[in-house]
């Protein structure tokens, strides 16, 4: 028809391309009615604006979501186990055997018997002092999924020589008594009391 732009627009003739169709269609009518100088027709006009708020709209909406999913997962993060050793703190003994801190000592036995008893991973340090000799041990509690374990890694030093290299043994078991804490079993260290102080 004379005068009349043919807005007929070729997606079923599969022109269209992929992605944004309503981007798309909002080209070609621009480039139908600006670029093809088909300006005359008033239905150009019409659909062209039209199409350019439905596009404007679409963007907003978008950004919109995609905020709202940022938000939504940042404030609920997944939780994950944690694995950090819980320190139990250290008992030390003077040459006679007896606990420097009472009521650290006391405190740090029963943060590790606790820990124990419940196979969570925890540690505790024992330094007991000779004349002129120091013996450093470490228990820690590590749990294997199948099975809690406690290991005694220990160092000597004679005085002011340095502690030695670390070695590592397996204890068979922890028992709680009314002098302290017994590991027993732990390879070359043998048995080992951590005792309470008397007043404990």
């Amino acid at each position: 028809m004379p005068g009349h732009t043919d807005l007929t627009i070729p997606v079923f003739a599969g022109q269209a391309p992929r992605g944004n169709f309503l981007q798309w269609v909002t080209s070609y009518i621009y480039t139908e009615c600006f670029v093809m100088k088909h300006e005359e027709d008033k239905r150009c006009y019409k659909y062209y604006n039209v199409l350019s708020i439905g596009l404007l709209v679409a963007v907003i909406s978008a950004g919109i979501a995609a905020c709202a999913s940022s938000s939504s997962g940042s404030q609920n993060p997944t939780p994950t186990k944690s694995t950090q050793v819980q320190k139990c703190g250290s008992v030390r003994t003077n040459p006679r055997g007896i606990p420097l801190n009472g009521p650290a000592t006391k405190q740090a036995e029963n943060c590790f018997w606790q820990a124990y008893q419940k196979c969570h991973a925890a540690s505790l340090s024992f330094t007991t002092t000779g004349v002129d000799t120091v013996v450093v041990r470490t228990f820690t509690i590590q749990n294997n999924g199948e099975q809690c374990s406690v290991s005694d890694t220990v160092q000597h030093a004679i005085v002011p020589a340095p502690l030695s290299a670390a070695k590592t043994y397996t204890c068979t078991g922890v028992t709680e008594q009314a002098d302290g804490l017994h590991f027993t079993g732990c390879g070359n260290d043998g048995n080992i009391i951590l005792t309470l102080p008397i007043c404990a």
